[in-house]
């Protein structure tokens, strides 16, 4: 009786499509992990670029509110604008808000630190007198500009980063 071999291809085509689809499922999950660890970190950068942005805009809201009071004052005491614009001078060299005069108006600017290579950079346009008395709204002041301004100087990186 002649014996029936079984063709060994059979049962190899089975153990190497297995081991090409685990090899797959290693591969997609190593790249998953990659990503998701990668979207993680980017997260955690974003959260603390925004806290420190929000931190920063906080302290120029203190600065904006202690400006009002020395314009608040300045507004009660001044009888023309050389005097209201002298008592602001006078009370903004006390603070970290630098006085800025454009002809004959007077501006105010100011920076808060936002890290070590960002700060916000604030410009008001404090109002004349007559302009404060007419609109009676005790509007001081327009903000010019808010801006993130970098404040190091850039480097170009041009390594590659091939494998982490």
């Amino acid at each position: 009786m002649k014996r029936k071999k079984l063709p060994i291809t059979n049962i190899g085509t089975v153990t190497l499509l297995m081991v090409f689809i685990v090899l797959c499922m290693i591969t997609f999950a190593a790249l998953s992990l990659s990503s998701a660890s990668r979207d993680a970190e980017m997260g955690q950068k974003a959260v603390r670029r925004i806290t420190e942005y929000y931190t920063a805009s906080n302290k120029a809201e203190e600065l904006l509110a202690t400006a009002d009071n020395m314009f608040s004052s300045a507004y009660s005491q001044a009888s023309d604008s050389s005097e209201y614009y002298r008592l602001i001078q006078k009370e903004l060299l006390l603070t970290s808000i630098t006085p800025v005069w454009t002809g004959d108006t007077l501006d105010a600017a100011f920076q808060v630190e936002i890290n070590d290579s960002q700060s916000l950079s604030v410009h008001l346009d404090i109002l004349p007198l007559q302009q404060v008395r007419e609109t009676d709204t005790n509007a001081f002041y327009k903000i010019l500009s808010w801006q993130v301004i970098r404040t190091d100087t850039w480097e170009g990186d041009d390594t590659l980063q091939l494998i982490r």
